[in-house]
């Protein structure tokens, strides 16, 4: 009796301890006009966490996330931020002063979550589990610094974390906003099939755009900085549509963005004069 009483108690403590890591989706946080907001309503995109603050010598920063939002965000990819008084003092004040100084200052269109503390004893649980290996099942990374990043995928798993000085807009956040769904998770959506023809393209941008339904689009070209341009094309498409941009553009490399109805493709165009 005492042998299967043993075995009995392994079985159960084996099961606690094969339970799965949690996911960025298990939580509910609050947003900076202190709505509940359930991260699960992100699955089908990947995420960009970031710690921000006011006045920090990276603060600026706050404005290249908006020109990554500009850029990327959408159905595919949005950010996140949670502002926090943890390192310097630098995010002294209120939920609504911060809120009017994001928006004010840097026109922010990401999402703004309600101050927090990351800093023990106080630390948010999304914080912990951003942190901890025990909670994650990835990694430990120790956030002592305004404006670090986490990215998390399209089934809230975590990827990796960047540090203060990894520039929103640097080709590693780039190139994994860009990277192919490996989750098996998609978002559903009605988007439109977008084909690029040429790449690098030659003297002009040709692409093709079907919609499943007739839907108002716009396409734009960007610089890798975010500046705008050249608008290529603003209008209804019917059907299946090919659009041709024979504009002299500068030799380089660029964004070339297409949004419209449930579409927000972004493609990055080598473009040679």
């Amino acid at each position: 009796m005492k042998k299967i009483f043993t075995v009995v108690l392994l079985l159960i403590s084996s099961a606690i301890i094969a339970q799965p890591y949690e996911t960025f989706h298990d939580f509910t946080e609050v947003t900076i006009v202190h709505d509940s907001l359930h991260l699960s309503d992100f699955a089908g995109k990947k995420v960009l966490v970031v710690n921000t603050a006011s006045y920090c010598g990276y603060t600026g920063q706050l404005g290249d996330l908006r020109i990554l939002d500009s850029i990327y965000g959408g159905p595919t990819f949005t950010i996140i931020c949670f502002p926090c008084n943890d390192f310097g003092g630098q995010e002294p004040y209120d939920d609504s002063t911060i809120q009017q100084f994001y928006l004010g200052n840097y026109h922010i269109n990401y999402q703004l979550m309600s101050k927090i503390s990351i800093k023990a004893p106080d630390t948010a649980e999304v914080y912990k589990w951003l942190q901890r290996e025990s909670r994650n099942g990835v990694a430990n990374a120790n956030v002592s610094w305004n404006f670090n990043k986490f990215a998390i995928d399209e089934a809230g798993n975590w990827i990796r974390h960047y540090g203060e000085t990894v520039n929103p807009l640097d080709t590693s956040i780039t190139n994994w906003i860009l990277s192919p769904n490996t989750t098996g998770i998609e978002p559903r959506s009605n988007a439109a099939e977008v084909i690029l023809f040429g790449n690098p393209a030659y003297g002009k941008i040709k692409l093709e755009i079907k919609p499943s339904k007739s839907t108002d689009m716009d396409v734009r070209l960007f610089d890798l900085q975010g500046k705008l341009v050249e608008i290529i094309f603003s209008g209804n498409v019917t059907g299946s549509r090919v659009i041709n941009s024979v504009s002299t553009f500068e030799t380089g490399i660029y964004f070339l963005k297409i949004a419209g109805g449930e579409t927000n493709k972004v493609f990055k165009v080598s473009y040679i004069h």
